[in-house]
C-alpha cells in the first residue's frame, strides 16, 4: 500500500461513502460525481489497497474483511477533517441539507418524528432525516457514522455492548414518559367512573416485551397484592401493544405521548403507582463540535424539555 502522500485524499473521501452506501451509484451521488469516474475511483482503491473492497454477490454488495477492520478508523478521520474544514463556517440550519441517519424503538421514533416536524422541519426546510431500528451494533454504527444519534430508553442500555467505543458515546436525558391505561374509547374499564386496582387485573392485557417472553412491571405490582391479570396478548413495540388492545378489546399500559396519538382511544389514571419510562439521545462524542449535529440534538432536547 503507498504512502498517505502519495494517495489522492478525494479517494479516501470517496471511500468513505462506498464502505457506508454499499453502493457505487449512492457513494457518487454522495461525492457530487459521475457513477463512471466513481467506478474508476474504486479500480484505483483496490489497486491502492490490495483488495477488493466492496464485494457483488448476485444483487448484493457487501464489505471485505479488509473494508469492516478500515471502516471505523477511516469514518473517524473523514469526520474529524470535515471539522477542521468547518472550523469557521457559521451554520445557517435554512440552507443546511444534510441526511440524518436515527435509531430508535417505534415509541421514540413516533414522538421523534413529531420533534422533527414541530421543532426542526420548519426552520431547516431541507434536512433530510432517515430513521431506522435500534440495534445492539448501535455503538460501532455510531463509531462509523452510519448512525447520527440515538433515541433509546435507559431500560435499552443494558443490552447495549460493552466495547471500548461505548466510552466515546455522549448521553444525555431527552424525555420522562409517565404510563397511563389505555384502550378503546368504548372499553368498560375506560368508561367507568372509577378504576380499582381489582377491575384492572381482572380485564385482558396486552404485555409490552421485546423479548416475547417473561412479565413487567406491573405484574411485580400486582404480586405484591397478591393479584394476577391475564396477558390475553405479547407485543414487542408499544405501538402494536397499541393496535392489538383497540383490536382486541383489551387493554395496555402505554407511554402517555403515544396513547394521545390515537384518536379512537382513551387514557386514563393508573390505579397504582409506577415510575416514568426515561429516555436519552445520544451521539458520538467526534460529532459534539459538528454545527449542524449539535442544532438537530439541541432541538430534539429542547421541544422535549418545554413540551
Amino acid at each position: 500500500m503507498k504512502a498517505l502522500e502519495q494517495i489522492d485524499l478525494n479517494l479516501l473521501l470517496l471511500l468513505d461513502w462506498l464502505l457506508k452506501e454499499q453502493s457505487v451509484t449512492r457513494a457518487a451521488e454522495r461525492m457530487g460525481v459521475t457513477q463512471s469516474a466513481a467506478s474508476r475511483s474504486l479500480q484505483k482503491l483496490r489497486q491502492t489497497f490490495g483488495d477488493e473492497l466492496l464485494v457483488r454477490s448476485g444483487r448484493v454488495t457487501s464489505l471485505s474483511r479488509l473494508a469492516q477492520e478500515i471502516q471505523p478508523g477511516l469514518a473517524s478521520a473523514i469526520m474529524k477533517l470535515r471539522e477542521v474544514a468547518r472550523a469557521e463556517d457559521s451554520f445557517d440550519p435554512g440552507d443546511a441539507t444534510q441526511n440524518f441517519i436515527i435509531a430508535s424503538n417505534d415509541y421514540l421514533a413516533a414522538i421523534g418524528t413529531e420533534a422533527w416536524q414541530n421543532a426542526i422541519a420548519p426552520h431547516a426546510t431541507k434536512l433530510k432525516s432517515n430513521w431506522r431500528p435500534l440495534e445492539s451494533e448501535v455503538v460501532s454504527l455510531l463509531a462509523s457514522a452510519q448512525v447520527d444519534i440515538v433515541l433509546a430508553p435507559y431500560a435499552a442500555q443494558p443490552n447495549m455492548p460493552k466495547s471500548a467505543t461505548l466510552q466515546d458515546m455522549v448521553v444525555k436525558p431527552l424525555v420522562a414518559d409517565r404510563f397511563v391505561l389505555f384502550a378503546a374509547a368504548d372499553h368498560a374499564l375506560i368508561r367507568s367512573k372509577t378504576i380499582s386496582l381489582s377491575d384492572f387485573a381482572k380485564a385482558r392485557h396486552v404485555l409490552v416485551s421485546p423479548q416475547g417472553a417473561g412479565r413487567g412491571i406491573v405484574d411485580q405490582i400486582l404480586d405484591k397484592q397478591d393479584m394476577k391479570r391475564e396477558i390475553a396478548h405479547r407485543s414487542w413495540s408499544f405501538g402494536l401493544a397499541a393496535e392489538l388492545a383497540l383490536m382486541t378489546d383489551s387493554i395496555a399500559v402505554l407511554p402517555e405521548r403515544l396513547a394521545k396519538r390515537y384518536p379512537s382511544a382513551r387514557s386514563r389514571e393508573l390505579p397504582f403507582e409506577i415510575g416514568p419510562l426515561q429516555s436519552f439521545i445520544a451521539w458520538h462524542s467526534s460529532r459534539t463540535s459538528d454545527q449542524a449535529h449539535r442544532w438537530v440534538r439541541d432541538r430534539f432536547i429542547d421541544h422535549f424539555d418545554i413540551s
